[in-house]
């Protein structure tokens, strides 16, 4: 203790204190993010998908003047796919599939029992939808596009509290506008203030697209998105981009994978305040809402944390500098010993070379 004190003094030894005090801060604030970003699972398929970091998670979000329609959907996927192969992007093996997407939109139906008839938020979903957003299931099953029929529906414990005054509802038959639906799994929403205010807090039923678009009332095609390998960095936004037969001006493509990562986070800086003002008319769905709360809440985080860290590696520097500045040995010595040692070796090779001596 007294040698540091020599060499750094009081003041320098309390600031190491306190930059170890950062530092650990630091880990901590770390832990805190990546724990709240890990329980985002619609913005974690690409790592639920593969290990090796080369699939990206591409959302798009429209206007109701955008005119994306379900018509769109089988000629973006045709052309997407195209251009996969164009590229040479092949799956791993012949049973794996190189890429998924999923669509939704918002809506109402009127689902009725033999003893009650009441209306509920709808969301009509396609493509591999629940793989993207895997919902808390407390019973039965998700549905998929591949079904033959699109008669099956997934319900929260509020609507079936409220249809049949008991959670055991999952075989169970309703009726949305006269069309028999099959309840096959019930969720659990998630709740809390954030969910609230994103819109995840009213009873909600999941039924396909085209159900809802034949049996309830929709608003517009909302959302599509898509999990595509990403072999350069941008390479799936990029495609996407070009393939969406949408306009700049009533669209908004974002980038899941790695959007909570403290550079980007800490590139929302210059950006905050303004970035809930949208000119483009476009209503997100309830997880991008989440997302983007996240985004908000995490960026002063992520400024923090990069301080935290950043002051230890600067003290660490002054810590180096002061050493260095009080040093014993300076760099003349230090090449007169090398010069020194490299000249006894010179001769010590002579001398064995003239058989003076033997090695």
């Amino acid at each position: 203790m007294n040698y540091l004190r020599s060499v750094f003094g009081k003041t320098q030894i309390k600031l190491a204190i306190i930059g170890a005090a950062s530092l650990l801060l630091a880990f901590i604030v770390t832990l805190i993010g990546k724990h709240v970003v890990k329980g985002l699972y619609a913005e974690n398929l690409a790592k639920r998908w593969s290990k090796d970091n080369d699939f990206s998670q591409i959302s798009c979000f429209f206007s109701e003047m955008s005119g994306f329609s379900g018509d769109n959907i089988k000629e973006l996927e045709f052309n997407i796919a195209d251009q996969l192969k164009k590229d040479s992007l092949t799956a791993k093996n012949e049973d794996a599939r190189l890429w998924i997407y999923a669509y939704s939109a918002n809506g109402s139906a009127v689902v009725s029992t033999e003893r009650e008839t009441e209306e509920f938020k709808a969301v009509g979903v396609g493509g591999d939808f629940f793989l993207f957003h895997p919902l808390n299931l407390v019973d039965g099953n998700f549905f998929s596009e591949s079904t033959l029929n699109d008669d099956r529906i997934v319900i929260d414990r509020d609507v079936a509290w409220r249809l049949f005054g008991s959670t055991d509802v999952v075989g169970r038959i309703v009726e949305i506008s006269g069309q028999r639906h099959i309840i096959v799994g019930v969720i659990e929403r998630e709740k809390g203030r954030i969910n609230d205010l994103a819109g995840n807090n009213v009873p909600t039923v999941y039924m396909s697209y085209s159900s809802l678009n034949r049996n309830g009332q929709i608003t517009y095609l909302n959302m599509y998105e898509a999990l595509l390998p990403n072999p350069v960095a941008g390479y799936a936004k990029k495609l996407i981009e070009e393939k969406i037969p949408v306009g700049e001006e009533s669209r908004e493509i974002v980038e899941n994978t790695g959007r909570f990562h403290w550079t980007k986070l800490i590139m929302n800086v210059k950006n905050f305040g303004i970035r809930g003002m949208n000119g483009k008319a476009i209503v997100y769905p309830y997880w991008e809402n989440i997302a983007r709360g996240v985004e908000d809440y995490l960026t002063p985080v992520a400024v923090l944390g990069f301080l935290l860290y950043l002051f230890p590696a600067v003290l660490v520097l002054l810590l180096l500098f002061r050493l260095w500045k009080k040093r014993t040995i300076h760099k003349d010595d230090i090449k007169k010993f090398l010069s020194d040692r490299f000249e006894e070796y010179k001769e010590k090779r002579r001398k064995v070379k003239n058989g003076e001596i033997y090695e």
